[in-house]
């Protein structure tokens, strides 16, 4: 236990060098951050068919604080997802980012059908490239499956152009987007929770914290630290077209390459989207293993690569319902997917039922913190428990994976593109005994 009076590091010592390996820290947001310096590139968007201009910086303010009825920190899927629900209602909603959007975010940027189908809208307009298939590939026995339906599978996004979209339809249903503004600090303040910030006092009855998995509300609210990290490293990588068109059509996973966990090729546009990530605690040496992917692919020197780490959250949050009038969602709230690592799903899911545990509580702390955690209870997190335990069985027992893949392998292929779909799910998978008790038959 820390004494009175001092501060646990946020982020260890341990976890920084772990930054160093994948190349977290040399990314342009966290650079940025490091040194105090703001990147405003920004690009007009389209949305319905018109153009959708870049969100202005907001001004800072003085004298009086903002009052809110909800903060927003974040506008991410989770926190943009959360905005849209509460639109409409009359409320002071604010949507708190600290980049100027469109801003690019380290992602592989695969839109799973089950997440396309949470969002009232039409996304085509930030959607790259649509996969109708997905291929898993296997390096130990050397297999290869592929899955293939009538409609995408995953949608290929930029963040910057899907984020973005999302948080100017939440706009258009009346939220405030403060754009270029960094919280500072989180305290209560009676009813209501105040929020220092680079644009001046902010006051709310309510906060979504959506600020990721380094989220300043946890850290100011004195949240414990995240378990359950999973470091990756994604490279956006662009080739002559005649090299990338063998790669263009199918979203592939790759298994038995990067010692508990996966490598990934998602076609963009014009590009790839390649990376690497892993289970494993310490040095990961991640970039090693994605320079021998891009060998086993048979690229050569790409014509233009950037690389960027990043952490991924595989594990809610402990204390996840102890601050005052706060609830965390998305990567903030630990609520990646631990079999994929994907955080899209969960983060628009919870900022929506963390918006809709708001309006059915009305405002009433205990109230709305009880409707949350009963809508979490019933949705998010029996599907996290699952996963988390089907992970262990893939990623730490080797032996057992390549057995399911040269028995089953098209059958479990299946299975997950069923889950990613959401024509079914992790829970309803192990609720019928069929589907894995044959796995353990020739």
């Amino acid at each position: 236990m820390t004494g009175v009076g001092k501060r646990r590091p946020y982020i260890s010592t341990a976890w920084f060098r772990l930054g160093l390996d994948v190349g977290v820290w040399r990314t342009p947001v966290v650079s940025g951050v490091l040194s105090r310096i703001t990147v405003t590139t920004r690009r007009a968007l389209t949305y319905k068919g018109v153009v959708i201009p870049p969100a202005p910086a907001t001004a800072p303010s003085s004298g009086k604080p903002i009052e809110l009825d909800v903060a927003i920190v974040g506008a991410g899927p989770a926190g943009a997802a959360a905005a849209l629900a509460l639109g409409g209602r009359g409320l002071r909603v604010g949507i708190i980012e600290k980049a100027v959007p469109p801003r690019y975010k380290t992602c592989g940027g695969g839109v799973l059908r089950r997440a396309v189908a949470l969002l009232p809208l039409d996304l085509r307009a930030a959607v790259e490239r649509e996969c109708f298939a997905a291929e898993i590939v296997h390096h130990g026995p050397d297999l290869r499956f592929v899955c293939r339906r009538d409609r995408p599978v995953i949608s290929m996004v930029m963040r910057d152009r899907f984020d973005h979209l999302i948080t100017r339809a939440a706009q258009e249903g009346g939220a405030q987007l403060f754009a270029g503004t960094a919280v500072l600090d989180v305290s209560p303040a009676g009813e209501d929770v105040r929020l220092a910030t680079s644009a001046g006092e902010m006051r709310a009855r309510f906060v979504i914290a959506a600020d990721g998995a380094s989220s300043v509300v946890a850290r100011k609210t004195g949240r414990p630290e995240l378990r359950g990290i999973v470091p990756a490293l994604e490279c956006e990588v662009t080739l002559a077209p005649e090299a990338m068109e063998p790669l263009m059509q199918t979203a592939r996973f790759d298994f038995g390459f990067v010692p508990s966990g996966y490598a990934w090729v998602f076609p963009k546009r014009d590009h790839l989207s390649i990376g690497v990530g892993t289970t494993r605690r310490g040095a990961a040496h991640l970039p090693q293993y994605y320079r021998r992917y891009l060998e086993l692919l048979g690229i050569g020197k790409p014509l233009r690569e950037q690389r960027h780490g990043f952490v991924i959250p595989c594990r809610p949050r402990d204390g996840l319902f102890g601050a005052r009038r706060v609830l965390f969602a998305g990567d903030a709230a630990g609520f990646a997917d631990p079999v994929t690592a994907e955080g899209i799903t969960g983060g628009i899911l919870s900022g929506q039922l963390a918006a809709r545990a708001i309006l059915d509580g009305d405002f009433a702390e205990l109230a709305v913190k009880r409707a949350y955690r009963e809508t979490l209870q019933k949705t998010l997190l029996p599907e996290l428990r699952v996963a988390r335990w089907l992970a262990w069985v893939w990623y730490d027992c080797p032996r057992l994976q390549v057995g399911l893949l040269r028995r089953h392998g098209q059958r479990l292929s299946e299975l997950m593109t069923q889950i990613m779909t959401g024509e079914t799910s992790y829970t309803a998978a192990v609720r019928r005994p069929g589907n894995y008790l044959r796995l353990f038959r020739r």
